[in-house]
């Protein structure tokens, strides 16, 4: 065992630059940073693309977060077959909590099942919200809508730390630890996440990109644009806001349950409206609204400027460095700042929206050959027309 802990510890390469783990620091950037962008994805297809403004996205990450990591714990008690009421497993959860990762570490299987089921879950509770949310979405302004929205995000969280059966209230809840196959090795359970974060946002980038690109991307900008105008051409305003709805809030589900994944543990607490919606939408603002492109700037970009701001919090206050505010509200007001900054000089984004593209240049120099073609094999048409333009315009003015 010693051996095998030691070979884990190996795994990961140690390089300190200026008393800093390098490896150790990319990985928590890029965790922080995916997570930011996967969020920030669907609030650009939301809001970007369709104009809906969803000031409630904790809600959905939330929901799946948290029911997937509750009924995960309860999946195992049941594989494990030990049986008792919903408050006696709460009660003895640290003793079966160890028992359910001696048996998920035995079954590597098993860890790959629970994984699936959560992740099925999650998108499952976070469409389910998705669709409960639709139906104030296509009745209410674009205001009142954020407004509600904002205001159901806080009444879930407070309705899970009153349930107790969720998350035992506001004490938390140990759920199975899926990733307790990567050893006790920190930055190699990180790098395991990482991996899952990357392909996830990968299929959800290549998603949005595709929707965007489609017709019904298209459409999406027109229901943003001038909802009238779509509504005279048969678009279904409401449908289309209500499905862009519930694909988002299912990614969002999906990304809740990849973030417990990592800490193996649940609380009202996990997920708070700060982490999970505003700082997305100053990704979505910085990078740049019906631009996926743009999302990845700017999730780089800001977790770089959080980062930076963390490190100095940090030395000024092992150096005791004196500044004139207090350094707990360093980061706010750096936040504050960069919205401002972004909204006066690029109100746009660092990478403005870009029109759509309806077909290939291929596409179109075949069609415009094909026009000429059928003129070559067809001159009279264009002849026959401008006659009859002449005999209706000698009709309607007779000499």
């Amino acid at each position: 065992m010693a051996a095998n802990h030691e070979a884990k510890q190996k795994m990961i390469p140690v390089v300190t630059i200026g008393g800093i783990n390098v490896i150790s620091t990319l990985i928590d950037f890029g965790i922080a940073a995916l997570i930011y962008l996967l969020v920030a994805l669907t609030i650009n297809l939301e809001f970007g693309y369709a104009g809906v403004p969803n000031f409630g996205k904790v809600l959905f990450v939330a929901a799946g977060g948290l029911l997937s990591g509750s009924l995960s714990y309860y999946l195992m008690a049941w594989i494990l077959n030990i049986r008792g009421s919903a408050s006696d497993l709460l009660q003895n959860q640290f003793r079966l909590h160890n028992s359910m990762d001696l048996a998920l570490n035995g079954h590597p299987l098993l860890n790959w099942g629970i994984f699936l089921f959560m992740i099925a879950i999650g998108a499952s509770c976070g469409g389910i919200f998705g669709f409960l949310a639709s139906y104030p979405a296509i009745r209410l302004r674009e205001d009142y809508l954020a407004m509600l929205l904002l205001a159901a995000g806080e009444f879930f969280l407070i309705f899970v730390q009153a349930y107790s059966p969720i998350t035992d209230g506001p004490n938390g809840l140990n759920i199975p630890d899926i990733l307790g196959f990567t050893g006790s090795t920190l930055d190699y359970r990180k790098v395991v996440l990482l991996g899952l974060l990357a392909l996830f946002t990968l299929g959800v980038y290549l998603y949005s990109e595709r929707v965007a690109r489609s017709p019904l991307g298209r459409t999406m900008r027109a229901v943003r644009d001038n909802e009238a105008s779509s509504a005279s051409l048969g678009k279904n305003n409401v449908a289309i806001r209500r499905n862009i709805l519930i694909v988002s809030s299912a990614i969002c589900g999906i990304v809740g349950a990849l973030v417990v994944t990592q800490q193996a543990y649940i609380s009202p607490e996990t997920f708070t409206r700060q982490y999970f919606t505003l700082y997305p939408f100053v990704v979505v603002i910085l990078g740049g609204a019906a631009n996926n492109f743009g999302m990845v700037i700017g999730a780089i970009s800001f977790e770089g400027i959080i980062d930076f701001v963390t490190n100095f919090q940090t030395y000024a206050g092992s150096h005791n460095i004196s500044i004139p505010i207090d350094l707990n509200a360093v980061t706010p007001i750096a936040i504050g700042s960069l919205l401002i900054l972004v909204l006066y000089f690029r109100p746009k984004g660092l990478i403005s929206e870009k029109p759509s593209k309806t077909l290939k240049k291929s596409e179109l120099l075949r069609i415009k050959e094909q026009v000429e073609k059928n003129e070559k094999l067809n001159p009279n048409n264009g002849l026959a027309d401008s006659d009859e333009g002449k005999i209706g315009s000698s009709a309607d003015h007779p000499p």
